[in-house]
C-alpha cells in the first residue's frame, strides 16, 4: 500500500483517540470539582479513557505503516516520535491502571493520575504540532509535503 493511503488512514484514526483522551482529562477535572455529580463525570472520563486507550493502537499502527515501520526516523519524524512514544506509553499505562483500579481510586492516586493525564495531553499536543510541521514539509529533507513521512 502506498504512503498516501497510510497518510489518510493515519489522519483519520489519530484524531479519535486524541479527542477521547482530552475529553477524559476534561471530565475527570470536572468530576473533581463537582460534588453533586462527581461519580457521573468520573464515569464518563473512565469510559472515554478506555476508548481512547484502545483506539490509540490503531493510530500507532497506521503511523508505523506510514513511516515504513521505523520507530525513530530523522529530523521532524524523529521529533514527532519523541512525543508520540511517551504519550502512547502514558495512555496505555493510565488506561490499564484505571481499568485495574476501577472508577473510584483514592484521592491521592487520583491526583497523580490527573497529573499524568495532563502530561499525556501535553505530549499529544506537541506530537500533533510536530506532525503538522511534518505535513507542511518544513523539513529540509523533503521536497513534497505529502511524501514527508515516506522519505524519512
Amino acid at each position: 500500500m502506498d504512503s498516501i493511503f497510510w497518510l489518510r488512514v493515519h489522519g483519520g484514526v489519530t484524531h479519535f483517540p486524541i479527542a477521547l483522551v482530552f475529553g477524559a482529562a476534561f471530565f475527570e477535572t470536572i468530576g473533581l470539582l463537582s460534588s453533586s455529580r462527581q461519580h457521573d463525570f468520573r464515569s464518563v472520563s473512565y469510559w472515554l479513557l478506555v476508548s481512547g486507550g484502545i483506539s490509540s493502537f490503531g493510530a500507532v499502527f497506521s503511523g508505523l505503516a506510514l513511516s515504513k515501520w521505523t520507530i525513530s526516523g530523522k529530523s521532524l519524524l524523529l521529533q514527532h516520535h519523541l512525543f508520540v512514544w511517551p504519550a502512547f506509553a502514558l495512555i496505555v499505562g493510565l488506561t490499564s491502571w484505571r481499568v485495574a483500579v476501577g472508577q473510584s481510586p483514592s484521592r491521592r492516586a487520583c491526583a497523580i493520575y490527573l497529573s499524568l493525564l495532563a502530561t499525556a495531553c501535553a505530549l499529544l499536543g506537541a506530537a500533533g504540532f510536530s506532525r503538522g510541521e511534518l505535513l507542511l514539509g518544513r523539513s529540509s529533507l523533503t521536497a513534497h509535503p505529502l511524501r514527508a513521512c515516506a522519505r524519512t
